[in-house]
């Protein structure tokens, strides 16, 4: 191709959500159902000319921060986003900031379940003030177990079901539950101390320099890029609505996305529709 080009998705190559990929693409936990995205972690950090203070700038914290992980659901579950609802809000982040006139009005916690148009279905724990450090969990379930990411553990947790139907009154025994299997995925030190996300920068570098070399499709395309901005927005005007936004027009087509939020009771009916 005579030019290349890659979205900067690095969270794809966090060493133990990486391992989480690996285990769903290759089918032998089943069909894929559910995927639990959480992260509990410190506020915003300042950056250049406190930008990242409003979401006039940033489109949100859905969008600035949230995007990463949306692109996460699209990889794990292949399939696109058909409707999100989204419940959120600014408890106590920034409200003590004031830049020029202005107060921050980003918000710093929020609630998101995303369906897909395979039937999956995905959701995101988001809270900016809930610890000093970056915890993450990835959940994916599947037919037969689950898979479990951490961070920063670098811990991968997988469980092969042994029942998957409830036909008995009483849980079971100890012996009979299946024991899960915890994997250490070993991050070196120089990795971990060239950036964050355990390494995850150097692996994605690779891969885009693979791709340069090699001459092939990157791994996170403009349309990856455009598909987590557009959830980031779903989810905003879901808030801002309270009702499920619908995502229409799907496709790769650069005539735009539309979002139409729909529901029940007092906020029901077509809705305003916004385009990307």
């Amino acid at each position: 191709p005579p030019g290349i080009f890659m979205v900067g998705m690095e969270y794809r190559w966090m060493p133990p959500i990486s391992r989480l990929i690996e285990e769903v693409d290759s089918g032998r936990h089943g069909d894929l159902f559910t995927v639990s995205i959480r992260e509990h972690r410190f506020p915003f950090l300042v950056k250049v000319q406190n930008w990242n203070r409003f979401n006039k700038y940033t489109g949100g914290t859905l969008v600035e921060k949230g995007c990463h992980f949306f692109d996460l659901m699209r990889r794990i579950i292949r399939s696109e986003p058909v409707a999100i609802f989204a419940s959120g809000g600014q408890a106590q982040n920034h409200k003590d900031e004031v830049y020029g006139t202005e107060t921050p009005d980003i918000i710093d916690h929020a609630f998101i379940v995303v369906e897909f148009a395979n039937g999956a279905k995905a959701s995101l724990d988001l809270c900016m003030f809930a610890e000093d450090e970056q915890n993450e969990q990835v959940i994916a379930i599947c037919e037969r177990g689950k898979v479990e990411a951490r961070s920063p553990e670098s811990v991968v947790r997988i469980v092969e079901r042994r029942h998957v139907s409830g036909t008995t009154r009483e849980p079971l025994a100890p012996e009979q539950r299946a024991v899960p299997k915890v994997h250490e995925i070993p991050v070196p030190k120089e990795l971990a101390a060239a950036g964050y996300h355990e390494g995850a920068t150097y692996h994605e570098l690779r891969a885009f320099v693979d791709s340069a070399r090699n001459r092939r499709l990157t791994p996170v395309s403009a349309h990856d890029g455009t598909m987590a901005v557009a959830m980031g927005v779903a989810a905003h005007e879901s808030i801002r609505t309270g009702r499920k936004c619908r995502l229409e027009g799907l496709s790769r087509r650069s005539d735009g996305l539309q979002l139409n939020p729909t529901g029940d009771g007092p906020l029901a009916g077509d809705g305003p529709t916004a385009r990307l």
